[in-house]
């Protein structure tokens, strides 16, 4: 060719030192279409950009914190957010239900709605702007400014939960990993930053891959009280990016439950197949339905003196539902109407198992099917670097005894007395059960679970 050309790209263009080093007079290219074209450099005379110029390379290493504050917060949602609520449990049953279909093989399933919530709106902010439109279709958010109106939700949301209502300590944090050399745009780093409150550190994916794996894990680590220690989120030279939420959850239940009621019983995890379980009892008055297909009954969190929130209801729960004789438990869980729960003041007397659930979950098919696709082909605005999401995994743990409920997961993207009254219920949860964590004056569903098989489990497993 005599004519000089000059490029011009529609999005940041990444040069790669690699390709230098091994063919000096070729540089790669990658378009925000995806594609990627090979120029020589002999053949360019200079380089224009179209939308925006790519920064120069700042290291980050910025540890950034919730702001404190300075009093508990109950979440005050305006009316349009509370559909948000709505729309976001309705997806969490179905992610619930799709998880339980995909990962069969195991007896027991634990998962965070909200955490996987938070992090698809945190990972919004780095797709297509369709992309960050089917996210935030899947939460119901479909405003002028879906991306802004999301990212100011998951705000409130962050902030309220961090304020440890009625002395339940509730921590949501989040992360972004960028490989070492590759600009982090402007808008994304204020929306981490500002939005997210995330911590923004680049690693070195290439040249050593494992200190990097180990550094995500030691944040988690320090995120969820040391229950989640390691990660099932794959490292290796080929990642550029990895965004990750924890949740970490402890309470003790309002109505404690005496340890020395505890006996020893049957749990029968199958018609022909039992096992032997630490048995919790407790009678006193609960939140309590039974209809033909299910009993359910819900234990509060938090101090047994007083609440300050939700007109002194409190605002954390776990909600216990036990199929019918006869009924399957995934059938039953998937009729429940999480934003409707048929609850209503009863005395009941309650036996249900000491159990612990570590799960770890591949999220991609169950992401896939709520219609958010596009983050697996593109994520351009994030950092000066091709990325595509090529993994969802989700880490959780759990552990339900007398005290209350230790609970945690860490999202990762890559890219339980006096002669009861005659009218009293009764529950007796010897049969595999579901449960879900909610925060009350919504219904927002924080975790959930179910129990075929009981299990006990320690942060030191």
């Amino acid at each position: 060719m005599n004519k000089k050309q000059i490029i011009t790209g529609v999005s940041a263009l990444l040069l790669c030192a690699a390709s230098f080093a091994e063919t000096p007079d070729r540089m790669q290219v990658w378009l925000k279409n995806g594609e990627q074209q090979v120029f020589d450099i002999n053949q360019v005379d200079s380089i224009t950009f179209g939308e925006r110029v790519t920064p120069e390379f700042k290291p980050l290493c910025n540890w950034t914190y919730i702001p404190t504050v300075e009093s508990p917060t109950a979440l005050m949602l305006s009316d349009e957010q509370k559909e948000f609520v709505r729309a976001g449990n309705t997806f969490a049953k179905k992610s619930f239900a799709t998880i339980c279909e995909t990962d069969s093989t195991h007896p027991n399933t634990f998962y965070s709605p909200i955490s996987l919530q938070i992090a698809l709106g945190f990972c919004a902010n780095a797709a297509t702007d369709k992309g960050a439109k089917e996210i935030a279709d899947a939460f119901g958010i479909q405003g002028k400014k879906p991306l802004e109106e999301m990212n100011d939700y998951f705000n409130k949301v962050i902030l309220s939960l961090n304020s440890q209502v009625d002395s339940v300590i509730l921590r949501v944090n989040n992360a972004a990993w960028p490989i070492w050399g590759a600009s982090v745009y402007d808008d994304f780093l204020k929306a981490a930053q500002e939005k997210y409150y995330a911590t923004v550190r680049h690693l070195d994916y290439i040249s050593n891959p494992g200190a990097a794996k180990d550094t995500i894990d030691k944040w988690a680590a320090l995120m969820t009280n040391d229950c989640i220690k390691k990660l099932s989120v794959l490292i290796d030279n080929s990642t550029v990016l990895v965004l990750n939420n924890a949740c970490y959850f402890k309470g003790k239940w309002r109505t404690p439950i005496e340890k020395r009621m505890t006996r020893t019983d049957t749990f029968w995890n199958a018609p022909n197949k039992t096992q032997s379980v630490n048995m919790m009892q407790t009678l006193d008055f609960y939140s309590y339905a039974k209809t033909d297909d299910y009993q359910m009954v819900e234990l509060v969190y938090g101090p047994s003196d007083r609440m300050i929130s939700n007109n002194g209801k409190g605002t954390y729960s776990m909600v216990i539902v036990l199929p019918a004789e006869g009924k399957n438990l995934d059938t039953t869980l998937n009729s429940v109407d999480w934003n409707n729960l048929p609850l209503a003041r009863n005395y009941v007397f309650l036996r249900f198992p000491k159990f612990g659930i570590r799960s770890s979950l591949n999220l991609n098919e169950t992401v896939a099917g709520s219609g958010i696709t596009d983050i697996f082909s593109s994520c351009p605005n994030a950092i000066n670097a091709p990325a595509s999401v090529t993994q969802i995994v989700q880490d959780s743990y759990v552990a339900v005894d007398e005290e209350g409920t230790e609970a945690a997961a860490v999202t990762s993207i890559g890219m339980a007395g006096a002669v009861p009254p005659e009218d009293m219920a009764e529950m007796f949860v010897n049969r595999p059960f579901g449960f879900a964590i909610r925060e009350m004056t919504t219904g927002m569903l924080l975790f959930m679970g179910k129990v075929t098989e009981v299990e006990e489990v320690s942060k030191e497993d």
